[in-house]
């Protein structure tokens, strides 16, 4: 029955996880695709559904098997935790340049749902799936969170593990699957039109926006040296994609336009494996434990912060604040968890949450667990393990978790947990 109840909150998971922030970019290049081929048959729309879904599964399929070595291997899990990996990252990044490349017309891939043989528009349909489930997997999403447990949990069989990660890719192939089978919503969409090579152009800057957001990511990972290298390949290999787009429409065909085409990708991949070394960036020195006094214990004017006050946070830091009577409220989160910077813009780092943090003198921590793979115990220790994950622990050894999603509530909660533990009462600071 419990197994039952995680593929369900996994089939929910994945649904929502369509409108999360780390979505929408991809998701926009699906949708541009749907509505250029509008009038297909229907049999064509549902092949290119399922498609899509077997995109997502072959993806989910691979993290499973992960997840399964990784957990043999007595290594710590968590959702995302791949996006601390700079090969994997910088790899999410070059996708998303060329399909933005495509989108603006650089060169041209076959993303039809359907053509006379079938076969290219829904290969293109997998890899859609594919990519969207790669962009996905760093974000958490409400009821996500009980299926990734299940599945990331050290007992679980690995039929288990491979069922829960399908079931969330199920719920995120879902809006697609229900569009290519049910006619009646594939009239909803617009009718293609003039219009389509502007939202094209959009939808290819908005993919250029994902990638330097991710590419943010990367240069918190690896050395100043190594992030720039790695641009100068994607120029290369935007380069390389104009050239095999020349070649296509030159006078060349049959073999010789596949040779050529063969020898500048070829070129292409052995220019990165010989130029592009990822160094990792030296990690920070550990914080002394006196930085607990970055929250003031009493006296004095209190001053509402203009931003968020943030004490990077390790369990020496944790421990000396608890010690002292000072509770602390942490955000885990990551550089690469776009609904983790979402969060924290409309419901942290706005005024009433500075001014309740200034008056109660709780700490504000971050744990950042964009390249910090120690941290994962910590939030698997809270039985959590996407992000972002919200917590305030008590001087009493007590904790409050919040619910997935947003950190509704926070105010009314640092204020409540203020008044139990006065900030008048706090330890002086050795």
């Amino acid at each position: 029955m419990d197994l039952l109840i995680h593929l369900g909150e996994g089939v929910v998971g994945g649904l929502i996880l369509n409108v999360m922030p780390c979505v929408f970019p991809v998701l926009f290049f699906k949708v541009s695709s749907l509505i250029e081929h509008r009038d297909v048959s229907p049999r064509e729309r549902r092949l290119d559904a399922v498609a899509y879904l077997v995109g997502t599964l072959i993806a989910f399929a691979g993290f499973a098997a992960l997840v399964i070595a990784l957990r043999a291997a007595g290594k710590s899990l968590g959702w995302g935790m791949q996006m601390q990996n700079p090969t994997f990252v910088a790899s999410l990044v070059a996708l998303l340049f060329i399909f933005g490349l495509n989108s603006v017309g650089v060169f041209h891939i076959n993303v039809a749902v359907g053509n006379a043989s079938g076969g290219g528009g829904r290969l293109a349909s997998v890899v859609d799936g594919a990519l969207i489930t790669l962009v996905s997997t760093p974000c958490s999403a409400p009821f996500l969170g009980g299926a990734a447990a299940a599945a990331l949990a050290k007992d679980a069989q690995w039929w288990e593990t491979g069922l829960l990660f399908w079931s969330v890719g199920f719920g995120l192939a879902l809006p697609i699957l229900l569009l290519g089978f049910i006619p009646s919503l594939s009239r909803l969409l617009p009718r293609p039109g003039a219009w389509m090579e502007t939202f094209k152009m959009l939808v290819g800057f908005t993919l250029f926006g994902a990638a330097v957001w991710l590419y943010g990511t990367l240069q918190d990972q690896v050395t100043p040296s190594s992030a720039t290298d790695f641009l100068m390949v994607l120029v290369v290999v935007g380069l390389a994609l104009w050239i095999k787009e020349r070649i296509t429409h030159s006078q060349l065909v049959g073999a010789r336009r596949a040779l050529a085409q063969l020898l500048v990708f070829g070129t292409t991949i052995g220019f990165a494996a010989w130029y592009l070394h990822f160094e990792r960036r030296a990690s920070d020195a550990p914080l002394p434990a006196s930085v607990v006094a970055a929250a003031p214990a009493s006296g004095g004017e209190i001053v509402v912060p203009d931003t968020m006050q943030w004490t990077p946070f390790t369990e020496e830091v944790k421990a000396a604040a608890l010690a002292r009577g000072q509770p602390v409220f942490v955000d885990f989160t990551a550089n690469w968890c776009a609904s983790c910077k979402v969060f924290e813009k409309t419901h942290i780092n706005v005024h009433a949450i500075r001014k309740a943090l200034a008056e109660t003198g709780i700490m504000a921590a971050k744990a950042d667990l964009t390249a910090n793979e120690k941290l994962w115990d910590t939030l698997n220790a809270l039985g959590r393990n996407g992000l972002p994950t919200y917590v305030i622990y008590l001087p009493d050894g007590q904790r409050d978790l919040f619910p997935e999603g947003p950190p509704l509530g926070l105010e009314d909660r640092l204020r409540d947990v203020g008044k139990r533990f006065p900030r008048d009462q706090f330890k002086p600071v050795n």
